[in-house]
């Protein structure tokens, strides 16, 4: 397996992990914010379609016209940036429509990573904004990067979902 495919096989793996996990949370339960983590699911499911954008595609190979027609980004990076208070978002968002970008999202971001070779990875980051990559300097650290986001986002739903809608099984078997 080259580092290619590994970084394909691993962000699908991110996607299937959080996509069942936002999947098992009824849309209606989506706006709950438990004050012990201060968000909700709909702020996580934009967050991660504007994360996605950023660590996998943008600073990797630049703007993607599509995916701009299709999801209006300076205003989901208002809403569900980095510095953005899930709390202030409740009854704005249209969760089918979050759920229908995010897919888009992901599948705009495996294409993106399975058409990159080893020498784009090791080149450096796509500069395409003034706001300089916080933790990567080559385009296979921001890859890299956008799995282990994901990852950290899929802990906060499963955290989210175990205070709002109870825990996720994960298909382990119950104890006796």
């Amino acid at each position: 397996m080259n580092v290619t495919d590994l970084l394909v096989k691993q962000t699908q793996d991110a996607h299937i992990w959080t996509n069942k996990l936002i999947d098992s949370i009824p849309i209606e339960n989506w706006d709950e914010t438990p004050d012990t983590l201060a968000s909700n699911i709909s702020w996580q499911v934009g967050h991660l379609v504007i994360s996605e954008y950023y660590h996998a595609i943008l600073v990797v190979t630049g703007f993607d016209e599509e995916i701009t027609q299709k999801i209006d980004l300076k205003a989901h990076n208002h809403l569900y940036g980095y510095e953005s208070v899930p709390k202030e978002l409740v009854g704005k968002s249209e969760p089918k429509l979050l759920r229908q970008q995010l897919h888009f999202m992901q599948h705009k971001v495996i294409q993106n990573v399975s058409a990159l070779t080893l020498k784009a990875l090791e080149s450096a980051v796509e500069q395409p904004i003034k706001q300089k990559h916080p933790v990567a300097t080559t385009k296979l650290d921001a890859v890299s990067w956008n799995i282990k986001h994901t990852m950290w986002h899929c802990g906060q739903i499963a955290s989210i979902k175990r205070l709002i809608h109870g825990g996720f099984d994960f298909g382990l078997p119950k104890r006796t």
